[in-house]
């Protein structure tokens, strides 16, 4: 039986585990292994202990980083996906999921526009007066705020053409009829 300071170092123990899964793994793992990874990481805890210790915690972040490396699209299907809103090959298909549904999708959008695009103007030798440098925070400016206003809408049709609604749950399956077309019955 537990005394209730390890009680208290258990459950604190438990609540960290969950924070360094949560970082690492994307939320469609933890929502199918997560109880396991964390039953897991309680079944190697040292007694008495309040924190994974630092070795646990990297080999937790480095497990989520291959997961997350490995499940991520080539760079050739990645930056038209990114910029101008194509279809990700089907194997690529709930990594489109949760990134749509993550954090900050406006954001991580205007950033790679500007990773893009501002970088490369920003990074020209020219000779730049204070009207041209207040024009470029006008303009990004509102593109951010366009970002951000359409964020809801390019989430749910961006979702839509991967086949999932815009709570992220997949469209249903369509069962196949079975019937071969008029052309090659015809022969």
């Amino acid at each position: 039986m537990l005394r209730p300071g390890q009680r208290a170092a258990t459950d604190a123990y438990e609540r960290r585990c969950l924070q360094v899964l949560r970082v690492a793994y994307p939320p469609r793992f933890m929502k199918t292994r997560g109880a396991e990874m964390l039953g897991t990481l309680l079944d190697l805890a040292e007694p008495g202990r309040s924190r994974p210790s630092a070795r646990t915690v990297l080999d937790v972040l480095r497990g989520g980083l291959a997961l997350r490396l490995r499940e991520r699209p080539p760079l050739r299907h990645w930056l038209p996906y990114w910029f101008l809103g194509w279809r990700l090959p089907d194997k690529y298909r709930w990594w489109a999921r949760d990134d749509l549904l993550g954090a900050f999708l406006p954001e991580r959008r205007l950033l790679g526009m500007i990773l893009l695009v501002g970088l490369p103007l920003a990074l020209r030798d020219d000779d730049q007066d204070l009207r041209t440098q207040a024009g470029r925070a006008i303009v990004w400016s509102l593109t951010y705020l366009t970002c951000r206003l359409t964020a809801s809408r390019t989430r749910r049709r961006l979702l839509a053409k991967h086949g999932f609604h815009p709570d992220g749950t997949p469209y249903p399956a369509t069962p196949s009829t079975g019937r071969r077309r008029a052309s090659s019955a015809a022969g």
